[in-house]
């Protein structure tokens, strides 16, 4: 009888602890925190000045807020939308990089393309 309550609670703590580590999967940044965050991974790869990290995180900052303007709660995201906006910002931060910096940037897009396939492909 003992054993059979042990097991029991047992189980019942698995699935407790289960559940408990779902919650916290995906935590929502803020369009201000996805900039930041942005603009720090492209100055570590693409060795930007303090000039250039200035303009590309405004770019980064007005980009991530029309994406969170364009998708409010409640209905479904606006792919074009979307698209279009990133297109814009890629147009706007090329401008503000010089020539090196140019093609480590439409690598390092490609490599995020890359890894982004690769997970999609993970969860299937």
């Amino acid at each position: 009888m003992k054993k059979l309550i042990f097991t029991a609670i047992l189980f019942i703590s698995m699935g407790t602890m289960a559940f408990a580590q779902q919650g916290d999967k995906k935590v929502k940044k803020t369009p201000e925190e996805k900039a930041q965050f942005a603009t720090e991974e492209l100055t570590k790869k693409l060795s930007l000045t303090a000039d250039q990290k200035t303009k590309v995180q405004a770019i980064n900052m007005e980009s991530f807020k029309k994406i969170k303007d364009s998708n409010p709660k409640g209905e479904k995201k606006d792919k074009a939308a979307i698209k279009a906006v990133k297109d814009e910002r890629d147009t706007k931060i090329n401008a503000v990089l010089n020539d090196t910096q140019r093609k480590a940037y439409k690598e390092f897009k490609a490599e995020k393309k890359a890894d982004k396939k690769d997970a999609k492909k993970k969860t299937e």
